[in-house]
């Protein structure tokens, strides 16, 4: 079980320093553990800010982005292939009349094949 930490390491709202008091605050008195951790964390990504932007052009350069088309009426409609080639009878069963009067032409045709 860990230990419980002293209350006194941490800041409350009203004792994180905004402004001028930060200097003095930094100075002087001890960082509570969150605003260590952001005080870091900030400093991180000032020293390492150029590094970043660079690997992302390079990313950018070596992967592919998403096409952009046209949305809505002037955009390109690509048809989906069928991936099933049969129907069952529970397909005929509890279809609609009209899409079970296609699937039966579409048996006859031969352009499926019907399976028990």
């Amino acid at each position: 079980m860990a230990r419980p930490r002293k209350s006194a390491e941490f800041a409350t709202n009203a004792e994180i320093p905004t402004g001028a008091e930060e200097k003095k605050f930094k100075k002087g008195g001890k960082l509570s553990t969150a605003e260590a951790r952001r005080e870091y964390q900030r400093r991180y990504y000032q020293m390492h800010k150029e590094k970043a932007k660079e690997y992302q052009r390079q990313y950018n350069l070596t992967h592919k982005k998403k096409a952009n088309g046209a949305q809505g009426r002037g955009g390109f409609t690509a048809e989906r292939e069928v991936v099933r080639s049969t129907f069952n009878s529970a397909d005929l069963m509890h279809a609609p009349v009209e899409k079970t009067v296609r699937m039966l032409e579409k048996i006859i045709k031969g352009e499926r094949f019907f399976t028990m």
